[in-house]
């Protein structure tokens, strides 16, 4: 049944393999390439060079390396075939983990069980050897096998010992990424759980972006959770007579983490997936350890107990050295970026409208903020809500800054702003706010919490960071301009408001691991206004995939959004991360796909300010209107 199972596993892998999207050069952009980022030299350099080799024949590579997993599966099928196939998969299995899946990203330190490390090739190759077929020798019943050493995974290479080893690693491995920095900063399950939801379909995304939320100021708490359980699970085997409890714990909690930071089943509904991610192996290797004879209390040696009477100098050593790599994961310092006292943000953005803004005065710092609750306004600041536009104004469809994602670093807009321009088209207007709504769902922060008080260091230059942005960005006023210097059209160019993107300077900050530098401007934004006069609305800046922690050098004024409720092709490259294709309900061909984090400044008066989160589109019109003149 294991072989069998995980035949399975590799037809589906290679069913996989043979997506349209494997043929392009997006397979080696998205699994190849990226993997190299943050790896060790060596490591980085072969990854690299294998992934340029193979970019000019894609599609003839990848049509080998789809047929090869459907051999591997379709072998383990047979008895005849079992043994071939199960070689040939270790050795396929270890250079895809290692080219692949870049040896699950565990020497990058930004890797995680949560999202699916060490890799899911490694346990197909580690099942593998549980699976190698060996003749049974006779025995008497009194010598019958009993607990792990009765189960199916012990029938294979190692016996008991590879089961055993496998469950026991995997988890000690687990509970040390769960502790490392990147992955206990107050806002790192969040980013996860969240960062699976680009390409989902909409309520599997709506489920993720939601849950993600719940953690979204206990990231650091959470970790350490994670990690405690992980050792439990992990060790519980070695010490039990009847493990039965801790492997179906270990099965439900790799569930868990299936169908949250690895997506239920990877990336499968996005069409842009190699495999379902590591959770079902987990679970198939608790399944395959289940005893089929439990020892009696008398006869019962715990496999802990015999490793210490065998050779206690590997018993210590393991010990220890699971003890130094948790204590050496969990007391590196989180990144100074991460602190509780510059991070806030959240799903949208929550407060009152725009006539009764707080200024900064009032702004909120820990032990002030009270969080929202449905139906009350708000002390301070809490960015896990959004209040719902307000339709206002005499000139036709006019937001008067009331929505929250219009709102800038403290939860402030403009008292009283409104717009004075000709009125929008009712048609044009429609459109805008069915397609560019940016409301309580569709507007996800990178941080949340309260707001720390801004310092006087983060004020001024968070000033002159405007400043020279705007001065970079001045000799770009129109698209033609913006176009002549790199930049190319990232959503659909007949809607009112245009993402543009320089894919050279996303490469190159990606490489610099850099941004918010005003003289490598990612993207504009462009707004026609309804006369036909196309405003640059806005420079943006694109978080690099390089970058680990979220920046924020201005404390709260400076912040990352993503939108959520827009559609893309399921894949993006790393020099056009952002593929805007249109707006729900997604086009045949396309799906809903949540753009990278995003942070802006605004070069017309939207009621935000220049640093304003991420107005309505018609809002954004209607500044495009006032700041070229009421044209």
């Amino acid at each position: 049944m294991l072989q069998v199972a995980l035949g399975l596993l590799w037809i589906l892998d290679a069913a996989l393999q043979f997506q349209p999207f494997m043929f392009g050069r997006g397979f080696v952009d998205t699994f190849i390439l990226p993997n190299a980022t943050g790896q060790p030299f060596v490591l980085g350099d072969l990854i690299t060079h294998i992934g340029h080799f193979v970019a000019p024949d894609v599609a003839v590579w990848n049509t080998f390396f789809a047929l090869i997993q459907l051999f591997i599966g379709v072998g383990l099928l047979f008895r005849r075939t079992v043994r071939p196939a199960l070689a040939v998969s270790f050795a396929w299995a270890l250079g895809v983990w290692v080219i692949g899946e870049g040896m699950g990203m565990v020497l990058t330190g930004t890797a995680s069980a949560l999202t699916g490390a060490p890799g899911s090739v490694l346990l197909y190759g580690l099942l593998g050897l549980m699976a190698w077929p060996r003749r049974r020798r006779p025995v008497d019943w009194s010598d019958e096998p009993v607990g792990i050493a009765s189960s199916a995974a012990a029938q294979g290479i190692g016996h008991s010992i590879t089961p055993l080893a496998v469950w026991t690693g995997y988890w000690s491995l687990a509970a040390v990424l769960f502790l490392l920095p990147d992955n206990r900063t107050r806002t790192s399950v969040t980013s996860a759980i969240v960062g699976m939801a680009s390409g989902q379909p909409g309520w599997y995304s709506h489920f993720l972006t939601s849950l993600g939320n719940l953690f979204s100021t206990t990231g650091t708490q959470t970790a350490w959770i994670l990690a405690a359980v992980s050792v439990v699970i992990g060790l519980g085997p070695l010490f039990a007579r009847r493990p039965g409890g801790f492997l179906g714990a270990g099965a439900l909690f790799a569930f868990l983490l299936w169908i949250a930071g690895q997506g239920l089943v990877g990336n499968l509904f996005t069409g842009s997936d190699t495999d379902p991610n590591t959770g079902p192996l987990v679970i198939l290797l608790a399944a395959t350890m289940v005893p089929t004879v439990v020892a009696s209390r008398e006869a019962w040696r715990s496999p802990a107990g015999e490793v210490l009477r065998r050779s206690p100098a590997a018993a210590v050593l393991g010990v220890g050295a699971l003890g130094a790599a948790l204590a050496l994961s969990a007391s590196y310092p989180v990144a100074a970026e991460e602190s509780t006292g510059s991070a806030m943000a959240g799903m949208a953005m929550g407060g009152t409208s725009a006539g009764a803004a707080a200024s900064p005065s009032q702004s909120a710092t820990a032990d002030t903020c009270v969080s929202h609750q449905v139906g009350f306004k708000i002390a301070g600041l809490d960015l896990a809500n959004t209040p719902y536009m307000i339709m206002g104004g005499t000139n036709g469809m006019d937001m008067n800054g009331a929505d929250a994602s219009a709102a800038a670093g403290f939860n402030t807009t403009k008292p009283g702003w409104h717009y004075t321009g000709p009125a929008i088209p009712q048609a044009e207007a429609q459109a805008l706010l069915a397609d560019g709504n940016n409301g309580p769902v569709d507007v996800h922060m990178a941080e949340s919490g309260c707001a720390a008080h801004l310092t006087a260091a983060q004020d001024i230059g968070a000033e002159q960071y405007v400043q020279a942005t705007s001065e970079a960005v001045s000799s770009l006023r129109t698209p033609a301009e913006a176009e002549a210097a790199g930049y190319v059209p990232a959503s659909p160019t007949d809607y009112p408001v245009v993402y543009y993107v320089n894919p050279a300077i996303v490469a190159a900050n990606a490489a610099a691991r850099r941004t918010l530098d005003p003289q490598h401007v990612d993207g504009l934004v462009y707004a026609a206004t309804p006369a036909g006069t196309e405003v640059l609305a806005a420079a943006m800046y694109i978080l690099p995939a390089t970058e680990t922690q979220v920046p924020m050098p201005y404390g709260a004024l400076v912040q990352w959004h993503r939108r959520t409720e827009v559609c893309g092709t399921g894949s993006t490259s790393p020099t056009m991360p952002l593929d805007i294709t249109g707006y729900p309900p997604c086009a045949s061909g396309s799906v809903l796909q949540p753009t990278p984090y995003l942070s802006m400044v605004w070069q017309v008066p939207v009621a935000g300010g220049p640093l304003a989160i991420q107005p309505p589109d018609i809002q954004i019109v209607e500044a495009a209107v006032m700041g070229s003149g009421g044209s």
